[in-house]
């Protein structure tokens, strides 16, 4: 008896498509890359030119920036716009500093709370698998729109004194912060290898201990993430600042660019100048901490 030998069965040759031709000869001669890097500079332009707009509008005349057809590229700078905000509206100045106090305490608020409580559901056991179902309720807090807790949150705040202060605006935007800092700090503590938690225990020291000193240095990267987050939502928040604050004791910069539209008119020149002052510190501050971001952002994605 011979052993059947096995024999391979070669495909039939099928001639590629007339579609599958062009593609190959268009990726031979460069036009496929030439068309990616064209449709992405398509898509950068149409998203960067509002920021283009407003940085140029903050050079040009009333008349300059409302003409029609308009004047793409400023012709006669008007440097003097910046000093003009602060001549004709100098509380702006306080808006901003208001912004930098609320969205500076509010960030180290969320974010130091919003870790502790991370690393506690990632550490310890709890009944009734609620180590993964607290942290979805955190986040579940979030799903309503903000507008739905406003007048709860106003009445509760006059009868504590809190309207129109500082102090209540770091309260309301720590609360409405902090659970999406507990969810996105999870994905970055669950990284941390139990070892390490456990090598640490041994050696003596608490679990307060070895979050501050071997657990909290492994994840800076995603704290500094969840912080820019958190600073980004804050800076920009309008809804809870307009109707919480009422004076430039505590209104914030959004606040203020919002007070540029009255029923009367519409100061363009001051809301460009604002805005673009506002526009600067976010992106100082992403683009310093970009490589954490980025560090971040694949630290949180990698599954053990």
């Amino acid at each position: 008896m011979t052993v059947k030998e096995d024999t391979s069965v070669e495909a039939p040759f099928e001639e590629p498509s007339s579609i599958e031709q062009l593609y190959e000869r268009l990726t031979e001669t460069g036009a496929t890359k030439a068309a990616l890097y064209g449709a992405l500079g398509l898509f950068l332009g149409w998203t960067l030119f509002p920021v283009y707009w407003l940085v140029t509008a903050t050079l040009k005349t009333r008349d300059t920036l409302l003409s029609f057809p308009p004047q793409w590229i400023p012709l006669d700078v008007q440097f003097g716009n910046f000093a003009a905000l602060f001549t004709q509206r100098p509380e702006f100045l306080d808006f901003i500093i208001n912004s930098i106090i609320v969205t500076t305490v509010t960030t180290v608020v969320a974010t130091s709370i919003g870790a502790m409580a991370a690393y506690a559901f990632v550490t310890f056991d709890y009944p009734y698998n609620l180590d993964f179902h607290l942290p979805f309720y955190i986040l579940s807090t979030r799903f309503m729109p903000p507008i739905v807790t406003i007048i709860p949150l106003f009445v509760i705040f006059r009868n504590l004194q809190l309207v129109n202060t500082l102090p209540g605006l770091i309260l309301v935007y720590s609360m409405f912060n902090i659970h999406f800092a507990v969810w996105m700090m999870k994905g970055f503590f669950e990284e941390v290898p139990n070892s390490v938690i456990e090598s640490a225990m041994m050696d003596g020291h608490t679990h307060l201990g070895a979050f501050f000193k071997i657990v909290l240095p492994l994840v800076v990267p995603g704290l500094i993430a969840s912080a820019i987050f958190t600073t980004i939502i804050t800076w920009n928040e309008l809804l809870f600042a307009v109707i919480l604050t009422l004076n430039a004791d505590a209104m914030t910069a959004p606040v203020g660019l919002a007070s540029f539209v009255t029923k009367f008119n519409v100061q363009w020149i001051n809301m460009s100048v604002g805005a673009t002052i506002v526009l600067v510190p976010v992106l100082l501050f992403a683009f310093v901490a970009r490589q954490q971001l980025v560090r971040g952002f694949s630290m949180g994605a990698v599954g053990k």
